[in-house]
């Protein structure tokens, strides 16, 4: 690490600091668009997600304790309303609170691989809720059908376009934009996601959904890593 590079190779994290090539996680990855699969080991992302998390603990269940506070209190709301208008008023601001979190979950990711803080005014920025919006009723749209022509056919599509959220927030793209980003980066990485995809399943239903900041942690260090892009260590 040093102030200044030291070589042709080095690169800046965002923490201003300069490190070298070989600290640069997937430095030898080519990116998912430029035209090879990029590799990635499975444990160095589940080691650094942890080391992360832990890390960050204290802003991350700060986090979580905003989302459970925001739903406990929005539920209990609900269950004094009658009309049924204002229930489906009350429908669309439970579903924009899912996405603000969903958002949140996704930004703690890619907060903490940028090398900044996950604070929670950070990690609930509305920036970018509009396109993550239509992009997510465009992915919930391409679930239904999947389920409707193939049972397992919905797990295919939540798999091909599981990255959107992270081209939106962190590449502003558009919705189908995000959409296509993430198939290419997902068909062309079949095997290194498809693990990941797997061991985060396996820890969610082991952890009840415990693990999702971790999962997402690393699901963020995947997605830099085979953009080509540079996590800080």
């Amino acid at each position: 690490m040093s102030d200044t590079p030291q070589g042709p190779d080095w690169w800046q994290a965002s923490d201003g600091k300069w490190y070298p090539p070989e600290q640069a996680p997937g430095s030898g990855a080519s990116p998912a668009g430029g035209g090879g699969a990029a590799t990635v080991d499975i444990g160095t992302v589940f080691s650094y997600a942890w080391n992360k998390f832990i890390a960050n603990i204290g802003d991350i269940i700060v986090i979580w304790l905003i989302v459970i506070a925001v739903q406990v209190v929005f539920n209990i709301f609900s269950r004094f309303v009658d009309s049924i208008v204002l229930s489906l008023v009350l429908s669309v601001i439970g579903f924009i609170i899912s996405m603000v979190v969903q958002i949140a979950l996704i930004r703690i990711g890619l907060l903490i691989t940028a090398g900044e803080r996950p604070s929670p005014s950070a990690a609930f920025d509305f920036t970018n809720l509009g396109p993550y919006i239509l992009a997510s009723i465009l992915f919930g749209i391409g679930v239904m059908l999947g389920l409707v022509v193939f049972c397992i056919g919905a797990v295919i599509v939540g798999f091909l376009f599981w990255f959107y959220g992270y081209y939106v927030l962190d590449q502003n793209q558009d919705p189908v934009a995000s959409l296509k980003s993430s198939f290419e980066l997902t068909t062309k990485n079949f095997s290194t996601v498809g693990v990941w995809a797997i061991l985060a399943f396996l820890l969610s239903i082991c952890t009840c959904g415990l693990a999702a900041p971790i999962l997402q942690i690393g699901t963020a260090y995947i997605y830099r890593t085979l953009n080509g892009q540079a996590v800080a260590p």
